[in-house]
């Protein structure tokens, strides 16, 4: 009975005769190479865009992006400032004891207090302000913004099961998908790690922001797109404008 063959000849071609022996074709190794890269790197960059935000960094901030923040309809997201090195292992908190969490260091509270200073400046309209239940977040909050409200959502997504975990990253998309009210900015202060999660964004340093615009397009429907990122110490340069 006749089968369809394959075999590799002795220049290395590969070569296939159909049942009927009627249809043959050979590819050179070389060739085969080259169209395997190819789907290699198609899959690469399909992976890369599930999403806006698939931990490509968006680009530095602009004054013509603060100026569009002084108008509102983004989100910012706030990794909370600079901590401690030393503390408590991570996993052995008790919330409702900021002493056995790993804390804001004197420069971090120096830090958020500047860059609460500088959105004043630059009048920046900030409306929801919410927060991780951690006290490094909380107090980030509080020093740049005067109030927050938690979200249990932006509990430190390393301390959760992995369904948890994935129930964090949907939330975080959904608020990170939500336009504020007109003229309004909201706020998250949370953890590198939730970030990750969500978008494939590790933000780095502490007290980095990132500005995202809830309804922008992307490849999978979420409608968030990270447009800008702003360093810690960049707030009071644009500040410094006003």
């Amino acid at each position: 009975m006749a089968v369809n063959t394959w075999k590799i000849d002795s220049k290395h071609a590969l070569q296939f005769r159909s049942v009927n022996g009627q249809f043959k074709f050979k590819l050179t190794t070389y060739f085969t190479v080259l169209v395997s890269l190819a789907f290699l790197s198609f899959l690469l960059l399909s992976a890369r865009q599930v999403y806006a935000g698939t931990g490509v960094e968006p680009p530095p901030a602009t004054p013509e992006l603060i100026e569009q923040l002084r108008k509102g309809g983004f989100v910012i997201y706030f990794r909370h400032a600079t901590t401690e090195l030393t503390g408590v292992a991570e996993g052995a908190e008790d919330l409702t004891k900021c002493e056995t969490q790993r804390q804001l260091s004197d420069a971090g509270r120096e830090l958020a207090a500047t860059i609460g200073k500088a959105i004043h400046v630059m009048n920046i309209p900030i409306g929801k302000v919410w927060s991780s239940p951690f006290c490094r977040c909380k107090e980030t909050a509080h020093l740049i913004f005067g109030r927050f409200e938690i979200d249990k959502t932006l509990y430190f997504a390393l301390n959760v099961s992995d369904e948890e975990r994935k129930r964090q990253a949907e939330a975080m998309r959904r608020m990170l998908a939500t336009a504020p009210p007109a003229g309004t900015n909201t706020v998250i202060v949370s953890h590198s790690a939730n970030l990750r999660e969500a978008t494939g964004i590790w933000p780095k340093p502490e007290g980095t922001a990132y500005i995202f615009k809830p309804g922008a397009s992307n490849s999978n429907g979420n409608s968030s797109e990270a447009v800008a990122k702003i360093l810690p110490n960049e707030w009071s340069q644009f500040a410094s404008r006003f």
